[in-house]
C-alpha cells in the first residue's frame, strides 16, 4: 500500500466513525461546560492506553519530544474541541457540520503558505464543487438566531486546516501525545464553571460511547493521516462527516433536513467518493 493511499484510507475510517458524534451530543442531553469537561476528560483514558502501549518505557518522553509544534498543535485542539460544542449546542447540527467542511478550504490555503503545496487543478475542483454543495446545504439555515454557533464552526474549520498543515510539516513528529495534552487544557477550561456530575444511566452510556471511542480514535487518525497524505486531501475526506452526521440525526431523532440539504448531501459526497477513487487509483 503507498503512502499517500494510507493517508486516505486512514481518513475514511476515522470519519466514519466519528459520524455519530453530533448525535450523541443531542441525546445526552448536558450544558455547555458539562459537555467540554466530559468530552476533554475521558478520551484522556483512550489515548493514554494508546500511547503507553506504543511507547511503553519511553511513554513519559514522547511528550518532551512533540516540542514547541505539539504545544501549538494542543492548543489547538482544545480550542476546536470547545468551540465544536458551543457551535452544535447554539446552532442547527447541518449548519455546524456544514461549516466545519470548509477545513479542506483553509487546509488548502495554509499549505500554500506554509508547506509550499500547490494543490493540483483536480483537488481545486473538487474543492469547489464541495463549496458548491456547502452553500446547497446551507440556503435557508443560516439564520440570525444562530450567528454565534456558525462563528464557532468556522474557528474550528481553521483550527483544524491548521492543524493538519502543521502535522504534515513537523511529519518527523508524533504528535499524539499533544492530543492528549489538548483534552487536558480543555477539560481545565471548564471545570470551574461547574460540571454536572448527577449523570443518569443513560447520560453515562453514552458519555462511555462518545468519549472513548467515538471521540479520541477519529482525532488519533487525523493527527497521523496527514503524515501519509497532503492536509487538504485528508480534509476533504473528513468533509463526509457534514453528510453522514446530518444523517444519524435524520435517521435516530426525525431531524429531518429540507431538500436542499439532501441535494447538497449528495453532490457533496459525489464529489468526495470520485476524489478518493480518482486519487487512489493515480497512486496504484
Amino acid at each position: 500500500m503507498k503512502t499517500r493511499n494510507k493517508g486516505l484510507i486512514l481518513s475514511f475510517i476515522g470519519v466514519l466513525i466519528l459520524s455519530p458524534d453530533s448525535l450523541l451530543i443531542r441525546l445526552v442531553d448536558l450544558d455547555d461546560f458539562s459537555l467540554i469537561f466530559y468530552r476533554s476528560a475521558l478520551p484522556i483514558i483512550t489515548i493514554l492506553i494508546f500511547l503507553i502501549y506504543t511507547y511503553q518505557k519511553s511513554f513519559l518522553n514522547s511528550f518532551y519530544l512533540i516540542g514547541v509544534p505539539g504545544i501549538i498543535y494542543a492548543i489547538l485542539y482544545a480550542i476546536t474541541h470547545i468551540c465544536f460544542v458551543y457551535s452544535i449546542q447554539n446552532t442547527a447540527v447541518a449548519n455546524t457540520l456544514v461549516l466545519i467542511a470548509s477545513a479542506p478550504i483553509f487546509a488548502a490555503l495554509f499549505s500554500v503558505f506554509i508547506l509550499k503545496e500547490i494543490p493540483s487543478f483536480f483537488t481545486w475542483m473538487v474543492i469547489l464543487i464541495s463549496m458548491i454543495a456547502m452553500i446547497i446545504i446551507g440556503i435557508g439555515s443560516f439564520t440570525t438566531t444562530g450567528l454565534y454557533g456558525d462563528l464557532m464552526a468556522i474557528i474550528v474549520a481553521m483550527g483544524m486546516g491548521f492543524s493538519m498543515v502543521l502535522v504534515r510539516l513537523f511529519k518527523n513528529k508524533d504528535l499524539v501525545p499533544a492530543c492528549l495534552l489538548g483534552c487536558f487544557i480543555s477539560a481545565l477550561y471548564a471545570l470551574p464553571f461547574g460540571i454536572n456530575f448527577n449523570l443518569s444511566n443513560n447520560q453515562f452510556i453514552i458519555l462511555f460511547i462518545m468519549c472513548l471511542i467515538i471521540l479520541p480514535i477519529p482525532f488519533m487518525i487525523l493527527t497521523i493521516s496527514p503524515k501519509f497524505a497532503p492536509a487538504h486531501e485528508v480534509a476533504l475526506i473528513f468533509l463526509l462527516e457534514s453528510v453522514l452526521g446530518t444523517a444519524w440525526v435524520w435517521f435516530v431523532i426525525s431531524e429531518t433536513p429540507p431538500l436542499n440539504t439532501i441535494l447538497g448531501g449528495i453532490l457533496l459526497l459525489g464529489s468526495v467518493t470520485i476524489y478518493i477513487y480518482q486519487t487512489t487509483k493515480n497512486n496504484n
